[in-house]
């Protein structure tokens, strides 16, 4: 028989809500108990899921100690304040599954890991774009070294938010909570996706700021050049000044193929075509009307992806082996960002990934 998870939600905004209503679909996984500081979000959280009788707690030492049988605790609060309730629930043996980024200082994520590390439990980020079959395409092609040698990658995240949304959330667009703008909160994801397929980023040269929503403390716009460890070039831009918004686009070109990701599989082209190549550019194409997340409501995304990545954690954790998605994996994006923010304070200069 399969392991039966016991899990717990800390913070139940717009994305923890999205795991309240996730964790009742895993057939081998309950939801045994929620926290917010805020009850109203918790009540919010468990209506839209149609759920009742979980108990709800605003502190998560309380909740923690009145459930003892809590085996994993899903960590959704603000990306800035991820360290204290992941630290809190892995001392006291629990797994943590953390929402994208990890944390937003890396010695706070270096800090999260040797914390699973002592303790004897189990870390994974959040980072659903992994599950999504057109990038899955790409990564594959990538591992099986299709593109030869590698010229030329990049990431675009061309989204638009208008200015309610930074003054709704409350933490969002502040240095503290949010620890950047539209590239940590929104274009992490690309980030991650295009070093999880051409490889580790060498170093960074960006510019940034805040282009059309002047009361954020960060950018809403940002530009890079990079250069990857394996002497391929690269792009990342991402904002939330781009109406209406459009889909993100993972490209990908070398020696012997170019495959493009954008709402879909969009070009999947190379020297050593294979019949399996038609059938996947046809059963992946781009499809027009869907969600992408990059209009103007934030809550304009499927959650069939973040099913896909909490299903991979937990099948891995009962395997006795990491996920894919493991604490030291999730830092590499935070680490590119980070990099791109120094770069872009100091007038471009190109600045080392760390």
């Amino acid at each position: 028989m399969p392991k039966q998870w016991r899990a717990a939600v800390v913070g139940t905004g717009v994305v923890g809500g999205w795991h309240v209503g996730t964790i009742p679909l895993i057939p081998n996984c309950k939801l045994v108990a929620v926290c917010d500081a805020e009850p109203a979000k918790t009540r919010t959280a468990l209506e839209k899921a149609k759920l009742t009788g979980i108990p709800e707690y605003t502190d998560l030492a309380e909740m923690l100690r009145r459930h003892p049988d809590i085996d994993v605790v899903h960590v959704c609060t603000p990306s800035g304040d991820h360290l204290g309730p992941a630290t809190l629930a892995m001392n006291s043996g629990k797994h943590v599954i953390c929402e994208k980024p990890l944390e937003i200082r890396l010695d706070r994520i270096d800090q999260m890991i040797a914390t699973a590390r002592k303790n004897d439990v189990r870390l994974a980020g959040i980072f659903q774009n992994r599950w999504n079959h057109a990038n899955r395409a790409l990564r594959d092609a990538s591992a099986e070294g299709r593109f030869g040698r590698l010229a030329w990658a990049g990431c675009f995240t061309p989204w638009y938010r208008p200015d309610q949304y930074y003054r709704e959330g409350g933490w969002r667009g502040t240095w503290k909570y949010d620890g950047g703008g539209a590239v940590m909160n929104q274009s992490v994801h690309a980030i991650d996706l295009l070093q999880w397929i051409a490889g580790p980023v060498k170093s960074v040269s960006a510019y940034a700021s805040s282009r059309i929503h002047p009361d954020i403390e960060v950018e809403d716009t940002l530009s890079a050049s990079l250069q990857f460890e394996n002497g391929a070039f690269g792009t990342i831009m991402g904002t939330t000044a781009m109406y209406p918004g459009s889909p993100v686009r993972i490209e990908v070109g070398g020696e012997n193929g170019t495959a493009v990701s954008e709402n879909g599989l969009k070009t999947f082209k190379f020297r050593d075509e294979r019949p399996a190549d038609k059938e996947l550019l046809a059963s992946l194409a781009p499809k027009t009307g869907g969600t992408t997340g990059g209009g103007a409501s934030n809550t304009d995304v499927s959650r069939e992806l973040h099913l896909r990545n909490i299903q991979h954690i937990l099948q891995c954790w009962e395997e006795g082996r990491d996920a894919e998605t493991t604490g030291a994996e999730a830092r590499k994006a935070v680490a590119i960002v980070l990099a791109m923010y120094e770069s872009a304070r100091n007038g471009g200069n190109a600045v080392a990934v760390k």
